[in-house]
Formats: C-alpha cells, sequence, structure tokens
C-alpha cells in the first residue's frame, strides 16, 4: 500500500485509531483528516478530527478503517462515496508496527511495558495444561502476539454466544445446574443458561454493584415471563481487602467504581465488600461465572478452599490485566491438581473477552 501524507484518511479515532496515528506520524505520514461518528477531541498528532456525518469528504482518497466489531461500518463509508476502504485487518497487515503502540494504550491487559505481558516460565509451565488443540493453538498465538504483534497473530473471535462454546467437553453437564454468576450485568448471560438449561436450573444466584443493571435485570426476567426471585440477587463487592469497599457513581454513559477503606466509606453510594468463599459456600454452586473488571484473581483467592473441596466448573476471564492470562489458570490448578480440564476461548476483538474454561474431569 503506497500513501502519501495528506492523501489518505484514517477512521475511527478509539484506542486503535490512535496507536496507527502515533505510529504514522513516527513514520511522517499522516493522513488528511481523522472521520469519527463521535470524536471526543478535535485533533490527534495534529491531525484534525472531523465528524463523520454530513460533511463533504475527498471520495477518491483511500480510508483506513480501525474499528473491529460492529456491522456496518464499511456500508456507511460506501455511502458517502468512497471507493478504496482499507479494512482493519488489511490495515494491521500493511502496519503491524502500529500494534506495537496498541498494546501498550493503557486498556485492561494492553498496559506498558510490553516486556511484563509475558511470563516465559509462567506460560511454560501453563502450556501443557491446555485439554484442547484449540486452546493450545490460541495460547501460543495470544503469546506471541504480545511479544511480537503481528496480523498473522491476531485472533478473530469464535462466533458463537458467549460463555456458550460448543466443543468444550462436558461443560455445564450436571443433572442440576446451581451457578453464581458474579458480574450478572443485566442478566444476558443468565439468558443463555435458562434457553439452554431451563428446567435444569435448580438456583441462579447473581451477583452485581449497579443498580441500573439490577433494574434491567429485573425488567429482563418480566419479558421471559419469569417472576424478580428466580435470581437472587446480592448487591456486594467480592475480591476486595476486608476493610475496604466501592464506591459505585452511575450515569447514562459511564459509570464510576472506586475503591475506599476504612474512614472514608459514607457515601451512599457504597457497595460493602464480601467474601467469595464465604458467598460460594452459602450458595452451594457448582458452576462459577465471573467477570468483574480485574479483581477476579483476588476473588478467586477468597474462594481457595471451596474451589480446592467442591471443584466447580469455573467460566473465568482473563483479559483484564496482563497477568491474569497465566496467574488465574495456575492458581486454579494450584488448589486442584489434576482436578480440572482446561480450556481458552477467544470470545471478542482486540484480545478482549478472553474466556478460561476449568472443566472438572468428572463430567
Amino acid at each position: 500500500m503506497k500513501l502519501e501524507s495528506g492523501g489518505f484518511y484514517v477512521y475511527g479515532a478509539s484506542h486503535y485509531g490512535q496507536a496507527l496515528m502515533r505510529y504514522l506520524e513516527k513514520i511522517d505520514l499522516l493522513p488528511l483528516a481523522i472521520l469519527d461518528r463521535a470524536p471526543r477531541f478535535d485533533s490527534y498528532c495534529g491531525v484534525p478530527v472531523e465528524v463523520f456525518g454530513d460533511q463533504t469528504f475527498a471520495t477518491d482518497l483511500p480510508v483506513l478503517v480501525t474499528i473491529l466489531g460492529f456491522a456496518g461500518v464499511t456500508e456507511s463509508i460506501e455511502a458517502k462515496g468512497f471507493t478504496h476502504i482499507v479494512e482493519t485487518l488489511d490495515v494491521f497487515a500493511a502496519y503491524p508496527e502500529s500494534l506495537a503502540f496498541l498494546n501498550e494504550c493503557g486498556v485492561l491487559w494492553m498496559q506498558a511495558p510490553a516486556s511484563s505481558q509475558v511470563d516465559d516460565s509462567k506460560c511454560e509451565r501453563l502450556a501443557p495444561l491446555w485439554a484442547d488443540a484449540a486452546s493450545k493453538q490460541l495460547f501460543d498465538k495470544m503469546v506471541r502476539y504480545r511479544l511480537n504483534p503481528s496480523a498473522e497473530d491476531y485472533a478473530l473471535p469464535e462466533q458463537y454466544e458467549m460463555y456458550f462454546p460448543p466443543k468444550v467437553k462436558g461443560l455445564y453437564d450436571y443433572p442440576q445446574l446451581n451457578v453464581l454468576d458474579v458480574g450478572i450485568y443485566d442478566g444476558d448471560t443468565f439468558a443463555g443458561f435458562y434457553h439452554r438449561y431451563g428446567e435444569k436450573i435448580e438456583k441462579y444466584t447473581g451477583v452485581e454493584i449497579c443498580v441500573s443493571n439490577v433494574e434491567k435485570l429485573k425488567t429482563r426476567l418480566k419479558n421471559m415471563s419469569l417472576p424478580e426471585d428466580f435470581i437472587d440477587v446480592e448487591r456486594v463487592a467480592v475480591g476486595l481487602p476486608a476493610n475496604a469497599a466501592l464506591v459505585v457513581k452511575e450515569n447514562a454513559s459511564a459509570s464510576t467504581v472506586e475503591v475506599v477503606f476504612d474512614g472514608q466509606i459514607e457515601s451512599e453510594h457504597t457497595v460493602e465488600a464480601a467474601d467469595l468463599g464465604e458467598l460460594m459456600n452459602r450458595v452451594q454452586c457448582n458452576i462459577l461465572k465471573m467477570d468483574i473488571e480485574g479483581a477476579d484473581y483476588d476473588a478467586l483467592v477468597q474462594a481457595q478452599q471451596y474451589i480446592s473441596a467442591n471443584v466447580p466448573t469455573l467460566a473465568l476471564s482473563l483479559y483484564h490485566r496482563p497477568q491474569d492470562l497465566w496467574e488465574i489458570p495456575l492458581l486454579i490448578e494450584d488448589l486442584a491438581p489434576g482436578k480440572y480440564d482446561f480450556y481458552l476461548r477467544q470470545e471478542g476483538h482486540w484480545y478482549l473477552e478472553t474466556q478460561f474454561y476449568a472443566v472438572p474431569k468428572s463430567l
């Protein structure tokens, strides 16, 4: 791809758009403008950011797209009259060095320095524990991507409903399901469980810190013709120190969460801490699904006695912190050595929504 400064556009001003711009600035190849439907700033790297709306653009120029996972992007660009559209995966291939900038952008696992994103000795220990070829191949690809990001090692998300991978042997295979859903959100995963295992659900318990999400969950239950008490919902925060709590301030665009300690806890928005192990023991779950924005490992430490003694099925997230990729599976192996089959699946773009499934070998 041969481009000249001022002779193309970049579409999308989010994380990869910014990473690409930093690389293009480094090689002195800048676009005429960055196009975005809802820009958060007026310029980036000295290049204007223009609203992709009713303006007139130079539609004979190429457009480098930096967005994945949203339907209709290419069609909307074509509708403006552009004919030379470079899709995001092709941008990866043309400018692989831009991915190194993305990998240190500060979002979730993408933390600087990149050298901390792989622990060689622990990844070597984990590598032989994966139960199937798909998990082994994905793990190897993910490690290579972190060490030397490339288009070839970018894993596309698998095409199924999150938390319900079709080729994980024995997943959720119980006569009766007792699910603890930590980070239940609005009940989207519950709906997936109910659709597949409705008659087998003996008990479903949800943990959620946002009141607005609990209200959405109630609406979902109503729309499913289920009573509100079909799910026991607890508004607590697991994975926190005993003397801590969360202050959760909700709004329509983005809720904020802050950890506070004794002496600071006085807000009406406070969510008290709870011990995940005590909660699991109380509800006697045989399935734990958890996604709690980076507190996952600390919560699992709280639950180590229950996991060791009961070996429940685990559906966990590995993408919030760089070290989650190896620390969480190795923790589970240490708690229940040889008792689980481990599976790894990629369920979202940008190596987000990376899911770890630990299935008891007896299932």
